[in-house]
């Protein structure tokens, strides 16, 4: 089963006990089921664009139930394994039940992808059989890259938290909810990005050696439910409070109500910060298939795959420079087209919104001030009005479409897949997954991904993690390390090419400031002489379209200093001095690694250290474009300038 390379799925972990009870397999299907559609109706709509995985460790009972509802209901199954599948099997001979071996086979067989845990630093087959712990620490291992690359996890669980067993379901549901401890991580680093942090679907489930007879499957209020019903609480307590004060019985009342704790906020704010990025996910994926669906639109696609191998001065492609980045990181040019194309399309709607309410709001100015000359200024001022009409019509628009803000989460998106393509034909990314894995944690690219960031743009670091493993069966072997061609290809085209782009477009940047800056200075410089037809007597009497001349530079004197503040405002709104001196910082990294980086690499190369500056430099460009996407979000569009 292959997946789409032009798409982001919507990943659901599962985790639960093994135990379950027999009477209660129908009704815990039933209520898996409800949920797997009830995440498709509320976040994803009528769309068939994002497609579901089920992330499941195939192990009995709960995964195995949500594995077989999940493939029933149309979604792609990954099976990460804690140990090497024969060993794993073990576990299952004999089983709970009879036939498990053969049960787990049969659904290993129709997982898209089965990634495999490394063992723990300390582990071997010989110590996993003869340690319990040993082979605990495996199963933690699996729990962690489950919570690690699902958006939303579903607990098949009894609730008890009481007892945290090594890999056990109430551990993992609390990684899920509050993180993975340093002592689990094992890295600072690690624990203080959290992006694993998210929301849990908890199905009440009975166990066979812990339930009472009268133990019954229900599932907790999740998902926009919980939502609705946390802002409908907390408008009766609001509306309670204010009856309460205007009756003097605020204080000591009975009918305060009681704040949400920390563990109810901290669910609420999950399902919130997953509501963001679900609606993001499901927004790419639909543009993303808008896109593809036209000729032009894969033609304009393909385009921004192949300009990341030409040739920044003479603008020739590099076949055979791209046909080694298709075959080693496909699925990276694939997104970075998609994804670079989306992010041109919203950044031409953001700057036409920015020149048209700039525009509009100066021609209102314009028309209120032209509206207290003459005697009959009526026809002025419903100008005025449509004007201003038309002003908040577009303001709400522009609002609504949030081009700037797409544009924003597309390029961050795109410019972490360049990274990605360039890591890939390096094989920097392989490497780093064997380093990674060997301290529990999976992936490259997405550990790489600065942590200081808004939920929006944690979509970035979530995506690159999903896609980063997700998309292939198994980690694809590691290149080797002083390949030359490779060498030559980033060299050329990753740190050359934005060496040379950064110095155009700082120059640009900088050139474009100054000339709205130099406008705006140039029209201030006109205010004074505004004020000669003022104190003129001799024009006094004359009349243009029916206004004095002396009204005219009157109301002038009061219209240039605005259209001045209007050309200063509107450069600061697009940053352009800010993106110079970005594109300057970024210019000097790129400069700077292609001086230490050698033209060939020969024998006697210490290749360890050039690819070392190829993964520094890249984490260093993700985090400048993180900053530069920064300087971005600090000037949202305002109705009040």
């Amino acid at each position: 089963m292959d997946y789409s390379l032009d798409r982001v799925p919507l990943v659901v972990g599962v985790t639960g006990h093994r135990d379950l009870r027999l009477q209660d397999i129908p009704a815990l299907e039933s209520q898996v089921g409800a949920v797997i559609q009830r995440l498709r109706n509320d976040y994803l709509g009528a769309s068939t664009e994002t497609p579901l995985v089920l992330i499941s460790a195939l192990a009995e009972g709960a995964d195995r139930l949500a594995a077989r509802v999940a493939l029933a209901n149309g979604m792609r199954l990954i099976a990460p394994l804690p140990l090497p599948c024969d060993e794993y099997r073990r576990d299952f001979e004999p089983g709970l039940k009879p036939g498990a071996a053969a049960e787990f086979d049969e659904l290993l067989s129709q997982a898209a992808s089965v990634p495999v845990m490394p063992f723990a630093p300390g582990n071997s087959l010989e110590a996993i059989r003869s340690n319990e712990h040993k082979r605990a620490e495996q199963y933690r291992a699996v729990g962690l890259f489950i919570v690690q690359h699902c958006d939303v996890l579903i607990a098949l669980w009894d609730g008890d938290d009481k007892e945290m067993a090594a890999g056990g379901t109430a551990e993992v549901v609390s990684f899920k909810r509050r993180g993975i401890p340093l002592s689990v991580s094992g890295s600072a680093n690690f624990s203080l990005d959290g992006s694993e942090i998210g929301p849990v679907i908890h199905v009440l489930t009975p166990r066979i050696k812990t339930a009472g007879p009268g133990s019954v499957v229900s599932v907790q209020p999740w998902g926009k439910e919980l939502i609705d019903r946390h802002c409908a609480a907390a408008g009766r307590t609001a509306i309670g409070r204010i009856y309460q004060s205007g009756a003097g019985l605020l204080e000591g009342s009975q009918h305060s109500g009681a704040k949400p704790n920390l563990d109810e906020n901290r669910e609420l704010s999950a399902w919130q910060v997953f509501d963001v990025l679900a609606s993001l996910t499901h927004e790419f994926n639909e543009e993303s298939a808008a896109l593809t669906a036209t000729e032009d639109g894969r033609r304009r696609a393909q385009q921004s795959t192949d300009h990341l191998f030409t040739d920044f001065f003479t603008g020739r492609l590099a076949d055979d420079a791209r046909d080694r980045a298709l075959s080693s990181a496909r699925l990276w040019c694939k997104l970075y087209g998609i994804a670079d194309s989306l992010a041109q399309n919203r950044q031409a709607k953001f700057k036409g919104d920015w020149l048209l309410l700039f525009t509009l709001g100066f021609v209102a100015f314009v028309l209120f001030a032209l509206a207290h000359l003459g005697h009959n200024p009526t026809r002025i001022l419903i100008a005025y009005g449509i004007a201003v009409l038309v002003f908040v019509v577009v303001f709400f628009f522009v609002k609504m479409t949030q081009n700037q803000e797409r544009f924003l989460d597309y390029r961050a998106f795109a410019e972490a897949l360049r990274v990605a393509v360039y890591w890939g034909v390096l094989g920097i990314d392989h490497r780093n997954n064997a380093v990674a894995q060997h301290g529990g944690r999976i992936g490259s690219i997405a550990d790489c991904y600065p942590i200081k960031q808004p939920s929006e743009l944690a979509w970035v670091k979530i995506c690159l993690r999903k896609l980063e493993r997700l998309q292939n069966g198994t980690a694809a072997a590691a290149k080797p390390q002083g390949d030359r061609e490779a060498h030559g290809i980033a060299r050329r085209f990753w740190v050359h090419g934005q060496l040379s782009y950064f110095s155009h477009q700082g120059v640009r940047h900088d050139r474009s400031a100054r000339r709205l800056e130099g406008a705006g200075l140039f029209v201030l410089c006109l205010t004074p002489l505004c004020f000669v037809p003022v104190i003129s007597d001799a024009i006094g009497g004359r009349h243009f379209i029916g206004f004095g001349l002396h009204d005219i530079a009157l109301v002038a004197t009061g219209i240039v200093p605005g259209l001045a503040a209007a050309l200063t405002s509107y450069s600061e709104r697009l940053g352009l001095k800010a993106q110079a001196s970005q594109y300057d910082r970024m210019q000097s990294l790129f400069k700077r690694a292609y001086e230490l980086l050698p033209e060939h690499i020969g024998d006697r190369s210490n290749t360890e250290h050039i690819w070392s500056l190829y993964y520094t430099l890249g984490v260093e460009a993700m985090k400048e474009h993180a900053d530069w996407v920064a300087i971005y979000r600090q000037r949202p569009i305002r109705l009040v300038q």
